[in-house]
């Protein structure tokens, strides 16, 4: 894979970075008056294509989703490698079969609950799990399948499902990205494996679990090495965060924990964690010729999507813009 492959993507792409949300259509949805007007603002953007298929504000799920599906396909057709756009479609395919999972354990149909986004088509997957024929996903997704159907089927517990699958995800999307041998696509899964680790660990010290279920649901192949998280597990959280500090995430963990002791809740290390990301993208959609900048743009859209989500949410439930605004992640542009 030639850095020099990548040319015509990274020109075509310069002209997709001037159509992302700016600072200001962002604050005028923030500071609109209700949830319709803020859906208003994005008929000025590349969402107006499919405006016409929201005909009331709270769906606008439809409307992201459309949007979501459209980039995907249009990223497909720019990138000279599509490996490259796989590790980021692979969590839809885990997602999906997730659903599908799931569904067939509690005999119900969860097919809203799909991503028309993903390596493989959801039309496969539904045919593959109705067939139960799994020949044709990749080996590691196979697995996943197999194993996470075991699991449920004998401790009978959802939960087995979602574990099982975001481990292999995450192997799937690690041995993609090494595969690559870029370092800024390896390293942003590594830091998404770090980040999940994290929270993990915040999340079963509160609810008291014991290190025997910590090592189940630990993902390997971050940067901070599992025995970290092991080791520390019987330490308080600020001993735990000293331990870090040769991983650069101690700043960003000590502000989101003063927000923990407050409420028990996530949010601020969940926004801290996505900006810490996007401050990683910026920096690679200045290299000229590779595939950064494509992988780059990728995580501003979904982070663009993302946001409009939380602005959607806060109006139409009537939450405060300044309640809104603490919440946004940083934006690419």
């Amino acid at each position: 894979m030639d850095r020099m492959d990548f040319t015509q993507a990274v020109a075509r792409l310069r002209v997709l970075e001037t159509r992302l949300l700016n600072k200001a259509k962002i604050e005028r949805m923030i500071d609109s008056v209700s949830a319709e007007e803020a859906l208003k603002v994005l008929q000025e953007s590349e969402y107006s294509a499919f405006m016409s298929n929201v005909k009331h504000a709270e769906d606008y799920e439809i409307l992201l989703k459309e949007e979501l599906k459209r980039v995907y396909a249009l990223m497909y057709e720019v990138s000279p490698h599509r490996q490259i756009i796989d590790i980021m479609s692979l969590k839809y395919d885990y997602h999906n079969l997730k659903v599908l999972l799931k569904g067939k354990a509690l005999n119900k149909e969860l097919y809203y609950l799909l991503m028309p986004v993903g390596t493989e088509s959801v039309e496969k997957l539904k045919l593959y799990m109705t067939t139960g024929e799994f020949k044709e996903l990749t080996p590691l997704m196979r697995e996943a399948l197999m194993k996470a159907e075991k699991a449920y089927h004998e401790e009978n517990d959802p939960q087995k499902i979602d574990i099982i699958l975001d481990l292999y995800m995450y192997k799937d999307m690690l041995s993609r990205a090494i595969a690559t041998k870029y370092d800024f696509i390896v390293n942003y899964v590594k830091q998404n494996i770090d980040f999940i680790n994290i929270k993990t660990f915040i999340r079963l010290k509160k609810q008291e679990k014991n290190v025997k279920f910590l090592k189940e649901v630990l993902i390997e192949g971050g940067n901070i090495p599992q025995e970290v998280f092991i080791k520390s597990f019987d330490d308080s959280l600020d001993n735990f965060i000293n331990k870090l500090s040769p991983y650069n995430y101690s700043d960003m963990l000590r502000k989101s924990l003063e927000d923990f002791d407050k409420d028990g809740k996530l949010n601020i290390l969940e926004k801290l964690s996505e900006d810490y990301v996007m401050e990683k993208a910026k920096k690679a959609k200045y290299i000229t010729f590779g595939p950064e900048p494509l992988f780059a743009y990728m995580i501003a859209k979904e982070t663009e999507i993302k946001i409009i989500r939380i602005i959607m949410v806060g109006k139409v439930n009537k939450i405060s813009p300044e309640r809104i605004r603490e919440r946004l992640r940083d934006i690419y542009v």
